[in-house]
C-alpha cells in the first residue's frame, strides 16, 4: 500500500491502514521515528467514549478513573481482534 504526499505534507491513510487501526474523524496520531522507519500510535477521539459514560457504572468515578477504564476498554477490544 502507498499514499502520495502533497505540497502541504498532507495525505490520504489507505483504507485498509483506517481500518485495521480503526482510525475514525477526530482521532488523533502520533508520528515517531526509529531509525529510517516511522510509527504511527493512534489515539481515539472523544467518540470512543460512546456509551461507556450513559451508563449508571461510571457514577460517582472521577473523570481520571473514567478515562482510565475507557482505555482499559480500548485495549481489549483491540487484542481481541
Amino acid at each position: 500500500m502507498h499514499s502520495t504526499v502533497t505540497k502541504k505534507g498532507q495525505t490520504t491513510i489507505p483504507r485498509q491502514i483506517r481500518k485495521a487501526l480503526r482510525i475514525k474523524p477526530g482521532d488523533r496520531l502520533e508520528y515517531g521515528i526509529e531509525g529510517t522507519c516511522a510509527t504511527i500510535r493512534v489515539h481515539h477521539g472523544a467518540g470512543a467514549l460512546a456509551g461507556v459514560l450513559s451508563s449508571k457504572k461510571g457514577k460517582g468515578l472521577s473523570f481520571a478513573r473514567i478515562r482510565k477504564a475507557a482505555a482499559a476498554a480500548a485495549r481489549r477490544r483491540a487484542s481481541a481482534k
